[in-house]
């Protein structure tokens, strides 16, 4: 009991910085084809359809050779531009093992920071940290994503706390924004609920989950972290599993490979997140800010190849 109570608790210096605002959300839902993921030919898939299990990171290991590797926002608020790269990255992953002609590489979590708060809500957070899950999806559609890699002056190749701050004060530069805007992504949706979640994730779109529910930091024998306190955070939605009869799902997180303990559960996923209870995701993705993300135009309905 002593070990639950030492581990409820993030580790000192962690960021959370998730700002819930309905109306900036509403904003951006109006503008989209799909108002939520309900209406998209993708969730016509019949549930019956579903397997007991889900692990979007196999697609990783598919065309890397391993998992993506743990993120870490460092001591900025930066969570909702991790959530929402990471998400993409899964769905970049999926869509190249089910051929398309795509490459991957990892993204630049500084510029979907930057964008979100300045180019899509036009500085209205002031300086402080944090954003908005709408926004990024929005900057994301509307700009585009960069990968990590150098580009003339800029050098991307590491991910910068000092530059992610820069972004966010005063938006992605000039001379950058024209490389990012080679590569949008085609389309993004809000998911609002576990059925809606499962059905995108079983066709291969990551999922940034944006909500105020705190976890546990220590994973159980089966890699479970129970609900506890409060965080106004955003992760990354990647999958699920049966456990006992009863669906847990897979969060990513962007503290790094050392925030969470124990083991890491069914599918062998990364050390960087947990699974969590079905009831606390459905709670989680009610509060209305969670999207998925597609590299192809819209969301068909597709049987992926797993």
């Amino acid at each position: 009991m002593a070990d639950d109570i030492d581990n409820d608790l993030p580790p000192e210096g962690v960021a959370f910085g998730w700002v819930n605002d309905p109306v900036a959300v509403s904003e951006v839902v109006q503008t989209l084809p799909y108002k939520s993921f309900d209406e998209t030919p993708a969730y016509k898939l019949f549930a019956d359809e579903l397997p007991d299990r889900c692990y979007l990171w196999d697609f990783a290991r598919q065309i890397t050779g391993k998992l993506l590797p743990p993120a870490n926002q460092g001591q900025v608020g930066s969570c909702v531009a991790f959530g929402t790269a990471r998400a993409i990255e899964y769905s970049i992953c999926a869509e190249i093992v089910n051929g398309q002609n795509e490459e991957f590489a990892k993204l630049v979590e500084e510029v979907i920071y930057g964008g979100s708060r300045v180019e899509i809500g036009g500085g209205r957070l002031g300086y402080g940290d944090g954003s908005i899950g709408a926004w990024a999806a929005s900057f994301v559609k509307k700009y585009g994503i960069i990968d990590r890699k150098v580009h003339g002056k800029y050098d991307f190749t590491k991910y910068s706390e000092t530059r992610c701050r820069e972004y966010g004060k005063y938006g992605v530069p000039n001379d950058i924004e024209p490389e990012v805007k080679k590569h949008p992504v085609k389309e993004t949706v809000l998911v609002t609920n576990t059925d809606q979640a499962m059905k995108a994730l079983y066709q291969g779109w990551g999922i940034a989950i944006c909500s105020g529910q705190g976890f546990t930091m220590r994973r159980d024998s089966n890699g479970i972290c129970r609900a506890s306190g409060s965080w106004a955070h955003c992760m990354c939605l990647c999958g699920w599993t049966t456990i006992d009869g009863k669906i847990y799902f897979r969060i990513d997180n962007s503290w790094g490979a050392n925030a969470h303990t124990g083991p890491t559960g069914p599918g062998d996923p990364g050390p960087e997140g947990f699974y969590a209870a079905a009831s606390v995701v459905d709670n989680m993705l009610a509060e209305k800010d969670s999207f998925a993300f597609s590299a192809v135009e819209g969301f068909p309905l597709r049987k992926i190849r797993w």
